[in-house]
């Protein structure tokens, strides 16, 4: 991009941004004359996805728990007669062959989906809509409801990502406003799967986009609490963890809180590593398609003959701390048994996520740890229930290296936010453990493998070409991080991607035309047209000169 071009663009604008009477819209300057309502148009369009998504995510929720109960009567019958334990044992040979047949037909909608949307955003990887949607939703209701190891929330992202898709597509939206659809769609699809609107949208921004935008903002806002609404008018108004009481730790004891997030530290290591190994077992395999659904179905109906417990994703195990709570012998069995399950079901790509297993796993761990500390003499028996739940914080902060998401989603989905300060405790806890051992965040390990298989669509190629023109460009919006390449240079000193635009810097509440003279800062916000043919690359390199770095971004300076 030649420094001439970084001049003042309402000149552009109104020459060659413009089209004369008659002559049709530059698509360029269509993208460019909208940013002035951008944020209006997507607040609208965030509401809708938002009432779509939740209508969605609530029938998903409803099959998935009729198709549960026919599950769970006959799991309870099995051991009564020969052909009730044979019908249960057919039900499931046949849920795994069809979850199985989606699987292939629709590789994209393997796991909990949560990689594919977040490579789908940096432009890694095309994703038809048409094509997901309904596989994601039948075959989750084939594999949640069958009883497998697995969590509705991750198939939900991506199931609301789709549906953001697929209106943006079927209302030939801007190609900008395009990818703040999408992520909205996830943050509503999260926020109707956990009644979480807030955690929805801090995990549109700080999982995603990875970027606090204010436009993701607005859009992912409207659309989280509109599912939500819209989820809440159907199923009720009720935390999805209802829990009636729980004791105010006192400030004495939050050096257990430092040890509580060491030990769910080194499960969250210990559960990556898990399901790392899960994929790479099913890879070496390679099974045929049909066997990738029977595998986990029978598994888990031997595992649910010997222990009903061990059925679905494990919810009920959260509340065990608040009744009859195991012995530490027997909530260790089952943290063996259900991430064992989780490995072998999540490993084999059928759709389903880790979401919900890993804060049940955590809530195990938090439990036999407090049950630990009473035995020891180190606190009182009522405060097992308060680790049990923080322990899922910082479980969930460890495997995904989210703690803000996790700490807004564990008092939401409680209906309490009363304990923000010992939940952000063992969540940072948690997260430099994981750091320490070098453990990778499991989505990004996730979105790797993904790209690296041939199933993947990449965007480069024919289908990035088939959609856009050398002339056609996107905008996009990228926040100046402190230390990093941009930060303290002029526009001019910047080798920026080729054949982009500097459309403006935002700093404040205010705008600044860009011009070659004009210093960037931490804190600013440039908005960028890039060509969208090279979307991919562009945005690695915008997103490399404004992420801050250790030594200052000399290292990244050309």
């Amino acid at each position: 991009m030649s420094h001439p071009e970084m001049g003042d663009v309402r000149m552009e604008n109104s020459g060659t941004l413009g089209s004369a009477k008659g002559r049709p819209a530059d698509p360029t300057a269509r993208e460019v004359r909208g940013r002035g309502h951008l944020r209006l148009y997507l607040l609208v369009e965030g509401l809708a996805i938002g009432v779509l998504v939740g209508l969605v995510i609530t029938a998903y929720r409803l099959g998935i728990s009729t198709t549960g109960k026919l599950l769970r009567g006959l799991l309870s019958r099995a051991g009564q007669s020969a052909g009730s334990l044979a019908a249960y044992i057919g039900l499931m040979a046949v849920l795994g062959v069809l979850a199985g047949l989606c699987y292939k037909l629709a590789p994209l909608i393997s796991g909990s989906g949560i990689p594919q949307v977040s490579a789908q955003l940096a432009g890694r990887l095309g994703v038809r809509w048409q094509n997901v949607l309904p596989f994601k939703f039948l075959g989750g209701l084939l594999t949640l409801g069958g009883g497998l190891t697995l969590g509705r929330e991750g198939p939900s992202v991506q199931i609301g990502a789709t549906v953001g898709q697929g209106f943006a597509e079927l209302g030939h939206r801007p190609f900008t406003e395009r990818k703040f659809l999408v992520s909205s769609g996830a943050a509503a699809g999260l926020a109707a799967a956990f009644n979480a609107p807030i955690a929805g949208v801090v995990f549109a921004l700080e999982e995603l986009h990875r970027n606090f935008s204010p436009v993701v903002l607005i859009s992912a806002t409207a659309a989280a609490f509109a599912a939500v609404f819209t989820a809440d008018t159907v199923l009720g108004i009720r935390p999805v963890l209802l829990v009636a009481r729980r004791d105010i730790l006192p400030l004495g004891y939050y050096g257990l809180l430092v040890a509580l997030g060491i030990v769910t530290g080194l499960s969250g290591v210990l559960f990556n590593r898990c399901i790392l190994w899960g994929k790479s077992l099913y890879a070496r395999l390679r099974l045929h398609w049909a066997w990738c659904g029977l595998l986990p179905f029978v598994l888990t109906a031997a595992a649910c003959l010997l222990c009903s417990e061990l059925f679905g994703s494990g919810e009920p195990m959260i509340f065990y701390a608040m009744g009859n709570n195991p012995s530490p012998g027997v909530l260790i069995g089952l943290y063996a048994a259900k991430l064992a399950l989780l490995t072998l079901c999540f490993g084999s790509g059928l759709p389903g996520g880790i979401f919900f297993p890993l804060l049940v796993l955590g809530s195990l761990v938090g439990n036999v740890f407090g049950q630990a500390a009473v035995s020891a003499g180190l606190m009182e028996p009522q405060y097992v229930t308060s680790l049990a739940l923080m322990a899922m914080t910082g479980h969930f902060s460890a495997i995904v290296r989210s703690p803000l998401t996790g700490i807004l989603l564990i008092s939401e989905m409680t209906g309490s936010f009363a304990f923000m300060l010992p939940l952000g405790l063992v969540a940072m806890t948690a997260y430099v453990v994981a750091e320490g051992f070098r453990s990778e965040p499991i989505y990004e390990s996730l979105q790797k493998g993904l790209l690296a298989s041939s199933s993947a669509t990449p965007v480069p190629g024919h289908e990035r070409a088939r959609s856009a023109s050398p002339r056609d460009r996107m905008l996009v919006e990228f926040g100046i991080e402190n230390l990093s390449p941009a930060d303290g240079r002029t526009i001019a000193e910047i080798l920026w991607p080729e054949d982009s635009l500097v459309v403006a810097v935002k700093r404040g509440s205010g705008e600044i035309v860009p011009s070659g003279q004009v210093r960037l800062m931490a804190g600013d916000y440039l908005v960028v047209l890039i060509p969208r043919i090279a979307m991919r690359e562009a945005q690695e390199l915008l997103g490399n000169l404004t992420k801050g770095t250790p030594d200052g971004g000399n290292a990244a300076r050309p």
